[in-house]
């Protein structure tokens, strides 16, 4: 092999190792780039849509400038509820509300003026005459005795005080107490409990 040749398989032997350097260059940097540190980028955080106020509907009378039932939310208070009703009217009484309370759905908050009585609930009334009863007032009579007397038996709400009064004006006056026991929905334990309680009188 003559020098020129010498010289050229030299030129090409660097030229191969010199790009060898170069490939092995670009492994590295794969390689080391392929084991970097990863950056974890958090999700920017997003708003969460407060749950919908539940709301409850109220009834509101008296001293008020405009009663009524209203829809209000269910934290509120006796005076947002009536608040929603247009305000206290100006003979208002509320040294006996308390206005601060929470308002409870179905419930019925009267504003009484200066000077009113506070209605009594009707389960109280009953109470009341039911009381009356046990203590030796005089014998509820069945042949005589309107329906608002025959609910204050024990047992005797306004439906069966009406069919009492109902079957009475079908079949006329009952003959004894216990033939009160032939009206719908009076059972044996109702007609025990008012037998004590009431008599009858001007019978066929």
């Amino acid at each position: 092999m003559n020098g020129q040749a010498m010289r050229i398989v030299g030129v090409g032997l660097a030229a191969l190792a010199g790009l060898a350097l170069i490939i092995a260059a670009v492994l590295l940097f794969v390689r080391s780039d392929d084991t970097a540190p990863v950056r974890i980028i958090a999700p920017e955080a997003t708003a969460i849509p407060a749950t919908a106020v539940s709301e409850v509907k109220v009834q509101v009378s008296g001293e008020v400038m405009f009663p009524g039932v209203y829809r209000v939310d269910a934290d509120y208070r006796v005076i947002d509820a009536v608040a929603a009703a247009g305000g206290l009217g100006r003979k208002a009484d509320i040294s006996g509300i308390n206005l601060s309370r929470r308002v409870q759905d179905e419930a019925h908050y009267h504003i009484p003026a200066i000077g009113e009585q506070p209605p009594i609930p009707q389960s109280q009334r009953q109470n009341q005459r039911r009381e009356s009863v046990s203590v030796g007032a005089e014998l509820i009579d069945l042949n005589t005795a309107t329906a608002d007397e025959l609910e204050a038996l024990p047992g005797i709400g306004p439906s069966l005080a009406e069919a009492i009064v109902s079957y009475r004006n079908d079949n006329g006056p009952f003959d004894s107490v216990d033939e009160v026991d032939n009206v719908p929905d009076i059972g044996t334990m109702t007609l025990d409990a008012i037998r004590p309680l009431v008599t009858v009188s001007g019978s066929r």
